[in-house]
């Protein structure tokens, strides 16, 4: 019966495409096909040095603990006239993914024979938040802490700590370089949302023009926020905006289309793409300042208001249930404004964002 019994369980391993005996061939040959796709590393771009064509790099940014090299996605796509380079960051904020995709999109569908100019594109600025399911730069030194990298740029080289340097090394190495304009790709916070929204220093007119021309539905007037990318470009006299898309851990594809659309009709108005800017019909939403709404205490928030809605001053925008579903507390807008973010958790502890407007 052994011998029998064997020979069944052989036929069944030989069927379900396991193969015992050419096992060790199959893994051969999966790892010299893993070895050919293998992606060139770099430690330094320097885009202007590159022929015409699309290229496509691992950014060695840093390392983790175990020694393991931490790689940033880079994407180089060239065209064959001079032009400008167009930076594209994304998910500097490691929770933030819906620009990952519409950077994707932009590398799929543009070839250098359309392009004049320059753009470099990365999908996925920070490593260790995207792996951690995190919002922050995670360190493991101090038995484990958090640092938002949209607050360290331009970083350090040889000072400072883990995430300090890792911006710094992506900054000088990798960003700074290369970019005559900036465009850095976020959503908001895990947990609420945004419409397509644009931070923009409106003092300088060319921020101006370029945060209009992404055909957002509403901009603030921003004077910038010390650390970010995009106040460390607009300080070293790169123009740059901060182009918010929608809400966190989520693939928006409504969203995603249109900021990609928003992107081409920036590059249109650049001189890098043909064609003719669009003017949307409805100009978007602008305003200066924001209004935070906060929960005063702990419940579930049933919100009364919508994205980009226009509110007044007294209008109902949430009301707080306690833990048996009775009405606690109901929330009114403190003065006129557009409702440009409202949370997506309904369960929120005192201090929690509920609405925020912008005015």
């Amino acid at each position: 019966m052994l011998p029998r019994f064997f020979f069944v369980i052989f036929c069944l391993f030989e069927i379900v495409g396991i193969g015992l005996l050419n096992s060790g061939a199959s893994a051969t040959v999966q790892a010299s096909q893993e070895t050919r796709s293998q992606t060139e590393v770099i430690l330094q771009l320097n885009a202007d040095a590159l022929p015409a064509g699309k290229y496509s790099y691992n950014f060695l940014a840093g390392y983790q603990s175990n020694g393991k090299p931490l790689y940033v996605p880079v994407v180089v796509i060239k065209g064959p006239e001079a032009g400008q380079r167009m930076l594209l960051t994304a998910a500097v904020h490691g929770d933030e993914l819906n620009g990952i995709a519409v950077i994707n999109a932009l590398v799929k569908e543009l070839g250098p024979e359309k392009l004049r100019g320059t753009i470099i594109a990365v999908p996925g600025l920070n490593q260790t938040g995207l792996v951690g399911n995190s919002r922050y730069y995670l360190r493991s030194e101090g038995g484990g802490s958090q640092r938002d990298l949209n607050r360290l740029f331009p970083g350090t080289l040889t000072e400072g700590g883990a995430a300090s340097r890792y911006a710094g090394n992506l900054w000088h190495n990798l960003l700074k370089g290369n970019a005559d304009i900036a465009v850095d790709l976020h959503t908001q916070s895990t947990g609420s949302d945004y419409p397509l929204f644009v931070f923009a220093d409106f003092r300088n007119r060319k921020i101006a023009a370029m945060a209009t021309a992404l055909m957002p539905d509403m901009i603030k007037r921003d004077s910038g926020q010390k650390g970010s990318l995009e106040t460390s470009f607009v300080t070293a006299s790169i123009p740059a905006v901060t182009f918010e898309i929608g809400g966190a851990k989520r693939l928006q594809q409504a969203l995603i289309d249109r900021a990609v659309m928003g992107i081409k009709n920036l590059m249109v108005a650049e001189g890098m793409l043909a064609g003719t800017v669009i003017k949307p019909l409805a100009a978007p939403y602008v305003g200066s300042s924001f209004a935070n709404i906060y929960a005063e205490e702990g419940g579930t928030a049933l919100m009364k208001v919508s994205l980009r809605e226009a509110v007044k001053k007294g209008d109902l925008l949430a009301i707080m249930l306690d833990r048996f579903g009775v009405e606690k507390r109901r929330y009114f807008a403190p003065r006129d404004g557009r409702v440009v973010s409202v949370t997506t958790d309904p369960l929120k502890e005192s201090g929690a964002m509920l609405v925020r407007l912008l005015y």
